[in-house]
């Protein structure tokens, strides 16, 4: 009997010298320091038909995210970096909403990710049937990591403008805007870091000029996307049943000479506009003494990609002339002057 209450007591001294510090409030602070650690501390007992390991998961979870709320607690006390944003130099209402509104779910989006580090220890109270769980950072594993994310984000903001420009310059709009969404996205983790570092180290380098430099830069390139027009043109010119490019060859630098405000893209499904053409020499007479002329005529649609709606503009037949009996250059003539019709037609469609 005594073997047996000597057993028993000795099973419960090594339960309680088994308890870990951070159970006691006072060691827990002694330990843990504010000015070195962010800690969440939580405890429950399983609730009915819950497994002992996932009641052990929810509150580890819950110790988790008393940490990151204090972690919260401190950056909300700091102005924050996300207040400046990404809608300074939007030029259209339209587009400065928009650009806005993804900034805004990317910053949500880089809030709620997991705070990087953590350490969580559990604890259970089998006589109490209570679970404990304590989480714990270090300030400075945290600020090493958040600076460090902060100038890598930085290099992939201008890594992702250098390839929309690029793009744009192709006319790849759509893949340029979504480098643009890309580097938003970035741009949101940049200020969620510099919240992070100004809380935990008002000293810290936040590289502000240089963010604030590539946020311009990424509203303006948006902005230009969104205000641009790229066009897309389909033509079939056709002389004696032989295919010929002359109006495909014109149209772009007509267009542009006349204030189109627009650019070209060889992908269809970049382009803001579809500009079809059809044109061919109907017919060419000898007018004596050499001189020929030649008509040309084109049936013409212009294709809005946003409102889905296309437009027929009605071309006038245009008469090139030529001497030596040069057929092929008055045929010439004719698409230059049917080229220059189209372009007077489509511009101000493109405009409204």
């Amino acid at each position: 009997m005594k073997k047996t209450i000597v057993f028993v007591g000795l099973l419960c001294s090594l339960q309680i010298m088994a308890q870990p510090r951070w159970l006691d409030d006072e060691a827990r602070e002694a330990d843990y320091p504010n000015n070195v650690y962010i800690t969440g501390f939580a405890s429950g007992n399983m609730r009915s038909g819950e497994t002992k390991s996932a009641a052990v998961s929810r509150i580890k979870k819950e110790s988790q995210g008393l940490l990151v709320e204090g972690i919260r607690v401190e950056v909300n006390t700091q102005t924050s970096s996300s207040d400046k944003s990404v809608k300074k130099k939007g030029t259209g209402i339209e587009a400065s909403e928009e650009i806005n509104s993804i900034f805004e779910s990317a910053t949500k989006t880089a809030a709620k990710a997991d705070i990087t580090g953590v350490k969580i220890e559990t604890y259970e109270d089998v006589a109490n049937k209570l679970i404990y769980a304590f989480a714990t950072v270090k300030k400075a594993e945290l600020t090493a990591y958040y600076r460090n994310q902060l100038s890598l984000s930085l290099e992939k903001v201008e890594g992702a403008l250098g390839s929309a420009e690029e793009l744009a310059k192709k006319g790849v709009k759509i893949s340029a805007r979504k480098q643009c969404e890309d580097a938003v996205q970035y741009i949101a983790t940049i200020a969620y870091a510099q919240d992070l570092l100004s809380a935990l180290d008002p000293q810290a380098d936040l590289q502000q000029r240089r963010s604030e430099r590539l946020r311009n830069e990424l509203v303006q390139t948006l902005t230009d996307l969104e205000n641009s027009i790229y066009v897309y043109i389909k033509c079939k010119e056709v002389v004696d049943g032989e295919e010929v490019e002359y109006i495909v060859d014109l149209l772009p630098g007509l267009l542009t000479n006349n204030d189109c405000g627009c650019n070209f893209t060889t992908d269809e499904n970049n382009a803001d506009y579809v500009l079809n053409v059809s044109a061919y020499i109907a017919r060419c007479n000898d007018a004596g003494g050499g001189a020929v002329f030649c008509w040309a005529n084109a049936t013409v649609s212009l294709y809005n990609a946003h409102t889905q709606k296309t437009l027929k503009p009605k071309i006038d037949e245009v008469k090139g002339a030529w001497t030596g009996k040069n057929y092929t250059k008055a045929g010439e003539e004719a698409f230059k002057d049917l080229a220059k019709k189209i372009a007077e037609k489509v511009i101000p469609m493109m405009k409204n």
